[in-house]
């Protein structure tokens, strides 16, 4: 199976109930609370979800470059609304809580995650959910110090760039117009791409896996679920162009 599923989970911001304590007022508490019915951040999941849902159906480029600027659009809204910041926050907090490899390691409830999925408009092959994570230690080591350091936004923006210069390529495929068809793509184009579309599947397919953990927190788990379903969606969309356009190359 060319996917991983959802095994790996990052109770994320485990300590913000003690960061809530010594906000005046309970600022982080609201803030929360404040992006738990966020209603532009809903709605940019709803987007991704149908993109998402058109990809399964008919691969094409114009879907790929929407999904892109979707997740760009959601990278820096999570930047202004301090969502990056907390995540970072949390991880970090976690990490000296747990201890570094329990952290690498701990499972997430799918079946938590495929319900919020659909309540999104997701309409996911739950298979993917039940696959190993093809990731080794040290790759989620580094995963998650990249989180650590540069946050979700960052990762966002970097598979929506992946997909903007893949979509030229899944065009010519599907073209019908002489001026596309002339573009050239060979098998050494493909494989430069299909390895990074596959890094960046698995190292994706762990961070929604982190984020969606913090999503079962009690309290403040709710604010995070918009997200856990973002970037599980980017996950399972790359993993749909790999499979349409780099498998059995």
């Amino acid at each position: 199976m060319f996917v991983g599923g959802v095994v790996a989970g990052l109770p994320l911001l485990a300590s913000t109930a003690r960061l809530a304590a010594q906000a005046s007022g309970g600022a982080l508490h609201q803030h929360l609370d404040a992006v738990a019915s966020d209603q532009v951040l809903d709605h940019l999941v709803r987007q991704l979800a149908g993109l998402h849902n058109a990809m399964r159906r008919q691969p094409s480029g114009e879907s790929m470059r929407s999904f892109g600027s979707q997740l760009r659009t959601l990278a820096v809204y999570g930047r202004q609304t301090g969502l990056d910041a907390h995540v970072k926050a949390g991880i970090n907090d976690l990490i000296e809580r747990d201890g570094r490899d329990r952290v690498l390691y701990v499972e997430v409830n799918r079946q938590r995650l495929l319900s919020d999925l659909k309540a999104y408009g997701a309409q996911l092959d739950e298979r993917l959910l039940a696959a190993p994570i093809m990731l080794d230690y040290a790759a989620r080591s580094a995963t998650l110090n990249g989180l650590q350091q540069s946050g979700f936004a960052l990762r966002l923006e970097r598979i929506a760039a992946l997909l903007e210069r893949v979509a030229p390529a899944v065009d010519h495929r599907m073209a019908t117009t002489l001026r596309v068809n002339q573009i050239q793509y060979d098998e050494e184009y493909w494989k430069g791409y299909c390895g990074e579309l596959w890094s960046q599947y698995s190292e994706t397919q762990f961070l929604a896996a982190a984020i969606c953990a913090s999503a079962a927190l009690p309290l403040i788990g709710a604010a995070f679920v918009p997200l856990c379903a973002a970037h599980q969606l980017a996950a399972t969309f790359l993993a749909i162009v790999y499979g349409g356009y780099c498998m059995n190359r």
